[in-house]
């Protein structure tokens, strides 16, 4: 998967890579860099992206899984705070990992999968607009073709 630089002109292309958080990378993520405590987040499924040549973590976010409704919830995504708003350097980190949660509900439910969030009521439309999410009620959530596109845009998709 990739991100764009926007501080090169045009931007250029970097390679990044998604891990399972370890016990090591929750003393980085300071409430400096990603505005929440992680550790409280510690009894749900932790992610980090990274550029894959670097152990700078740019993105975070926490899963859980909810097997009977074959959905997977985010419950937190978060960019690093040098990676948010217009002068960011990095772009496509929370749709990389809002992929990442679509690639693997994909494994473990097959078509039926789904993806949902509750964001903030400032991002509801951004999430609408970029991500194709749907109104959920309480919740946006993702399925069918716009979650397989999200996959297909920002997982496997070359520059």
């Amino acid at each position: 998967m990739y991100l764009f630089n926007n501080s090169d002109d045009p931007p250029t292309a970097v390679e990044a890579t998604i891990e399972p958080v370890t016990a090591s990378d929750l003393k980085k993520l300071t409430k400096k860099d990603f505005v929440f405590n992680w550790k409280d987040f510690a009894a749900t499924e932790l992610w980090k992206l990274r550029i894959a040549d670097s152990g700078i973590i740019l993105g975070v976010m926490s899963l859980t899984y909810y097997p009977l409704e074959y959905r997977i919830e985010i419950n937190l995504i978060t960019s690093r705070s040098d990676n948010v708003g217009p002068n960011k350097q990095y772009d496509r980190i929370a749709g990389c990992l809002i992929a990442w949660a679509c690639r693997l509900a994909v494994k473990l439910y097959g078509n039926l999968a789904c993806v949902s969030l509750k964001p903030k009521t400032r991002l509801v439309r951004h999430y609408q607009e970029k991500y194709g999410m749907l109104d959920g009620g309480q919740q946006l959530y993702v399925d069918g073709r716009p979650l397989y596109n999200l996959i297909q845009t920002y997982i496997d998709h070359e520059p």
